[in-house]
């Protein structure tokens, strides 16, 4: 039986010749399976490929969350106006991004 495998950075999407399913899993060669997609989903090649980098994601969410996080003092100057829209535009920002990791952790954002 012959295998494929696109390696990512964070899991490895694998394919069995005369199957339909596309794997994502770590370990070693991708053994730890964190998901199955069968191949005959229009998009399946699509959803292994995010599922695969969801580990990459989430911690460049959490870097975004943390750069933002020390931005937020330095345009807070309550006496500066002109970094009022750069305050809500990061807030909102932090927002999203704290929501993001939540949901991908599994918490309610009133959890963090």
């Amino acid at each position: 039986m012959k295998t494929e495998t696109i390696k990512t950075e964070a899991w490895i999407i694998s394919t069995i010749e005369d199957t339909d399913c596309l794997m994502i899993g770590g370990g070693n060669e991708g053994s730890d399976i964190v998901a199955d997609i069968r191949t005959d989903h229009p998009n399946a090649e699509q959803n292994a490929h995010l599922i695969a980098s969801a580990p990459e994601m989430l911690a460049a969410l959490k870097g975004a969350q943390s750069a933002l996080r020390k931005a937020m003092p330095f345009i807070k100057d309550p006496d500066d106006t002109s970094n009022i829209g750069a305050q809500l535009y990061c807030g909102e920002w932090l927002d999203e991004v704290n929501e993001a990791i939540a949901h991908a952790e599994g918490r309610e954002l009133g959890c963090i």
